[in-house]
C-alpha cells in the first residue's frame, strides 16, 4: 500500500470521526508529523501506523504489510507474548519476552511501553505484589500519555486510546482493586466500557476487548457486593462472546455470575453457570495453571489480557 494511500485513509477516517490532528496524534507523533503522513510526505513506521489505526474505529484491522524482517520478528513475538499471557502460559510468555527484549528498538517508546506493561501483566499472573506492578503500568502509560491524570479529568479534552493503552488502564484497574481501592478501579472500568461503547466498532473489534472490560467491571462489582449489576455486565459480555464466537473470556464471565448468584442464594442458576464455565475449560483442556476447576473458581481471577 503506498504511503499516500495510507495517509489519505487516516485523514479521511479522522475527519469522518471529527477528530483534530492534535487529538489523533497525541502520544503517537507530533501534529506536524501526522499532517505530513496524511499528505503523503512522510514514511510511516509500523508501530506509528498501528497506533494511529488503533485509535480510529474502522481501521483497527488495517496494518502495514511491508515490514522489515526485524519488524516481522518483533510483531510475531508481540503476538506470542499476548497469546501466552492470555492463556496464562507463563513459561512460554517469559521465553518470548526475553527474545523481544533482545530485538526491541532502543529509544522507541512503543517498544518500551509494550515491554513494561507485559512485564506488569506477567507479574500479575505470577501473583506478585501490586506495589511492584502499578509503578510499571504508570510508567508505561506515561510514555505515550505523559499527562494522563489531568487529561482524563479535563472533560473537554478528547481521549483516544491505542490497544496498548487500553490494556495498561485495564490492568491498572485490576491492581487498584487488589489493593482494595475498588472505587478507583470501578471508575477506570466504567470509563473504558463507555469509551468502547462510544466507538463505532464492528463485531471483530468489539469482540476483541469489550468482553474483557465487561468481565473486569463485573469482577470489581462482585468485590463491591453489587451482585445484580455484576450479572448484567457479565450477560452483556457473554452475548458479545457467543455472537462473535470468542470463547476465551466466557469461563471468567460464567464464574463471576455463579459467585454472584451464590451470594444471592440463587443456587440453581449458580450451579448452571459453574457447569457452563467448567465445560468450556474442559474443552480447552486446562484450568489456566490451576490444578482443577474448583481451584480456578475459588481464585476469583480477573482478566489480565485477551488476544
Amino acid at each position: 500500500m503506498p504511503t499516500y494511500a495510507m495517509g489519505s485513509a487516516i485523514r479521511e477516517m479522522r475527519i469522518r470521526l471529527g477528530y483534530t490532528q492534535e487529538e489523533l496524534a497525541y502520544g503517537v507523533c507530533s501534529a506536524g508529523t501526522l499532517s505530513k503522513i496524511e499528505n503523503g510526505q512522510a514514511v510511516i513506521s509500523k508501530r506509528v501506523f498501528e497506533a494511529l489505526c488503533s485509535k480510529l474505529p474502522g481501521m483497527h484491522h488495517v496494518w502495514i504489510s511491508c515490514d522489515t524482517k526485524l519488524e516481522m520478528k518483533r510483531s510475531k513475538l508481540c503476538k506470542q507474548i499476548l497469546f501466552s499471557l492470555g492463556a496464562a502460559e507463563l513459561t512460554k510468555a517469559s521465553e518470548a519476552m526475553a527474545q523481544y527484549h533482545l530485538l526491541k528498538e532502543e529509544g522507541n517508546p512503543f517498544c518500551m511501553q509494550f515491554e513494561l506493561y507485559t512485564q506488569a501483566i506477567y507479574q500479575g499472573l505470577a501473583k506478585k505484589s501490586e506495589e511492584e506492578i502499578l509503578p510499571k503500568l504508570k510508567k508505561a502509560l506515561k510514555m505515550t500519555m505523559p499527562d494522563y491524570k489531568t487529561r482524563f479529568l479535563a472533560k473537554k479534552k478528547v481521549v483516544l486510546l491505542t490497544y496498548d493503552e487500553l490494556y495498561i488502564l485495564s490492568n491498572m484497574g485490576i491492581a487498584y482493586a487488589k489493593k482494595n481501592r475498588t472505587e478507583l478501579a470501578y471508575r477506570i472500568f466504567v470509563f473504558l466500557k463507555l469509551y468502547m461503547e462510544q466507538q463505532d466498532l464492528d463485531l471483530a473489534e468489539s469482540a476483541k476487548a469489550c468482553p474483557m472490560l465487561y468481565g473486569n467491571l463485573a469482577w470489581v462489582l462482585e468485590r463491591q457486593g453489587q451482585f445484580d449489576e455484576a450479572v448484567k455486565q457479565c450477560d452483556t459480555g457473554i452475548n458479545i462472546c457467543i455472537f462473535a464466537g470468542n470463547y476465551t473470556v466466557l469461563p471468567h464471565l460464567f464464574c463471576i455470575k455463579a459467585r454472584c448468584y451464590t451470594a444471592s442464594k440463587n443456587y440453581v442458576i449458580a450451579r448452571k453457570c459453574m457447569q457452563q464455565a467448567k465445560a468450556i475449560l474442559d474443552i480447552k483442556g486446562n484450568y489456566r495453571n490451576y490444578g482443577s476447576f474448583e481451584e480456578f473458581y475459588k481464585a476469583r481471577e480477573p482478566i489480565y489480557v485477551i488476544y
